[in-house]
C-alpha cells in the first residue's frame, strides 16, 4: 500500500493538471483532489502525531492560514487559494513519515519518471490533437493542453534528474531513458520561453553542482545534451524564431519595470508598511484573496502574481513572518540531523545539495508568482520532508525512536 502510494502520489497530481483542462473551474476534479490530498494529510499528522515537533511551524502556519480564511471578505475564493497553498506545503509531512529510507526514495525517484512520461505524452497528443492554446503567439504552433501555466512541473522534475540517476548507476538502459525523458521535457521548458522556468532550471542546477561537483559527469552531460540540441535545431529552430518574436518585447531593455507584477509591488509594501489600516498590515485577513485588495483596485480582477506580495498583502506581517519560519525550521532541522545522519558520504552529499537546491531555487520561482500550483511545490516538499526523514531515520536519535516504536508495538 505504502509503495503505491509512494509512486502514485506525484503522477496523480500533475495527472490532475494535464486533466484539468476538460472540466470546468470549481468541477468535481479539483474537489477530488482536495479530499484525496486533504485525506492523506489528516492521516499521516494524525498516525504520525509524536513527530510534529519536526514541523510545529509548518502546522501553525496552517492555522494561521485557515483562521485568515474565516475573516476574508470572499471565504470560497479564500478557501480555494489557500488549500492550493497549504496542501503542497503540508505535503512535507508526509515526505517526513512515509518516505523516510532510501528504499522509498528511489521508489519516489521512479514515480518523477513517471512524471515525465506524462508531460511529453501530454505535448504529443496537445500538439496532435490540437488541445489548448499557445499563450504567445494565439495559434497552434507550440501546445501543451492544460499545462501551459505549470512550467514549473517540467523545471522541477528536470531538476530531481540527477538524484534518480544517482541510484541506477549499474541500470545503463534505464539511465538512458531517464536522461533522454529529461533532455526533452528540459528542451520543452526552454522551447517555452518562460523566463522563470527557464531561470528555475539554470539556478537549480548551479546550485545542486556547487554542493556536488561532479566535474567528469557535468561536462559529459551538458556535451551531449548540446550534441542532442544541435542535431535535432531543425526540428524546432522556426518554431523559437516565431515565439522569440512574440516575445520580443518581454526582453527589451527595461521591460521588467513596464510589467504589472513590478508595478504592484511599490503598492503593496507601501500600503503594508504604511499601517494605514493596522489590521490588514499585520494580519492581512483576506487568506490569500487578493482580487480587489491591493492599490485601491487599479489593477481590477487581477491577483497580485509575485508569491511575496501575495503573501504581504492577503495574510500580513505575521503570516509573511510564519511563512518564512517553516523554510527556515526545514533548514535548521536539515543542519541538526545532518550530521547524526549514518549514511554514507557519497549518498548524503547527494542528499545534500538535491536538499539545498530544493529549498533555495522555490524563492527565485516564487518571483513569478506561482504559490498557488499545487503539483510542482508537492515536488519541493515531498522530497524536502523525504530527505530529512531518511537522516533522521538513520540517525541516532531516528535509531532509538524506532526501538521505542517496536517495543511499544
Amino acid at each position: 500500500m505504502t509503495r503505491k502510494l509512494i509512486l502514485f502520489l506525484l503522477p496523480v497530481n500533475v495527472l490532475f493538471d494535464v486533466l484539468l483542462i476538460f472540466f470546468e473551474e470549481g468541477g468535481i476534479l479539483p474537489l477530488l483532489r482536495a479530499a484525496l490530498m486533504l485525506t492523506l494529510l489528516l492521516w499521516t499528522i494524525i498516525k504520525n502525531e509524536r513527530n510534529t515537533g519536526y514541523y510545529g511551524w509548518l502546522i501553525a502556519f496552517a492555522i494561521y492560514c485557515i483562521i485568515n480564511v474565516l475573516l476574508s471578505t470572499d471565504i470560497n475564493k479564500s478557501l480555494n487559494i489557500t488549500l492550493k497553498v497549504l496542501i503542497p506545503m503540508l505535503s512535507f509531512i508526509i515526505g517526513f513519515n512515509l518516505i523516510n529510507s532510501i528504499k522509498k526514495l528511489i521508489i519516489l525517484n521512479n514515480s518523477v519518471i513517471y512524471i515525465f512520461v506524462i508531460l511529453v505524452f501530454n505535448y504529443i497528443i496537445s500538439q496532435t490533437l490540437g488541445i489548448g492554446k499557445s499563450v504567445y503567439t494565439g495559434g497552434s504552433d507550440f501546445l501543451v493542453g492544460g499545462m501551459d501555466d505549470n512550467w514549473n512541473v517540467f523545471t522541477y522534475s528536470v531538476l530531481i534528474t540527477p538524484l534518480i540517476l544517482n541510484f541506477i548507476r549499474t541500470n545503463k538502459t534505464k539511465r538512458i531513458w531517464v536522461l533522454s525523458l529529461s533532455l526533452i521535457t528540459a528542451m520543452l521548458v526552454f522551447i517555452s520561453l518562460k523566463r522563470i522556468a527557464i531561470t528555475g532550471l539554470i539556478a537549480g542546477n548551479f546550485i545542486r553542482f556547487s554542493l556536488a561537483p561532479k566535474v567528469l559527469i557535468a561536462f559529459r552531460v551538458i556535451l551531449g545534451s548540446a550534441l542532442v540540441l544541435m542535431i535535432t535545431l531543425p526540428l524546432y529552430e522556426n518554431l523559437i524564431k516565431v515565439r522569440l518574436d512574440a516575445r520580443s518585447s518581454r526582453f527589451e531593455l527595461g521591460s521588467i519595470e513596464r510589467e504589472s507584477r513590478y508595478l504592484e509591488t511599490f503598492y503593496v509594501w507601501e500600503e503594508v508598511f504604511s499601517f494605514d489600516n493596522p489590521a490588514k498590515s499585520i494580519f492581512g485577513l483576506q487568506g490569500f484573496n487578493s482580487v480587489g485588495n491591493y492599490a485601491s483596485g487599479r489593477f481590477g480582477k487581477r491577483n497580485l502574481h509575485m508569491d511575496y506580495n501575495l503573501i504581504i498583502n492577503t495574510i500580513g506581517i505575521v503570516g509573511f513572518f510564519l511563512y518564512f519560519m517553516v523554510f527556515f525550521e526545514i533548514f535548521i532541522n536539515f543542519k541538526r540531523i545532518y550530521q547524526q545522519s549514518r549514511l554514507s558520504q557519497e549518498t548524503k552529499k547527494q542528499l545534500k545539495a538535491t536538499f539545498y537546491m530544493l529549498l533555495i531555487t522555490p524563492f527565485v520561482t516564487s518571483i513569478a508568482g506561482q504559490m498557488y500550483h499545487i503539483s510542482y511545490r508537492l515536488i519541493v516538499f515531498v522530497y524536502l520532508g523525504s530527505i530529512i526523514g531518511i537522516l533522521y531515520h538513520t540517525s541516532h536519535a531516528g535509531t532509538h525512536s524506532l526501538q521505542r516504536e517496536h517495543w511499544k508495538y
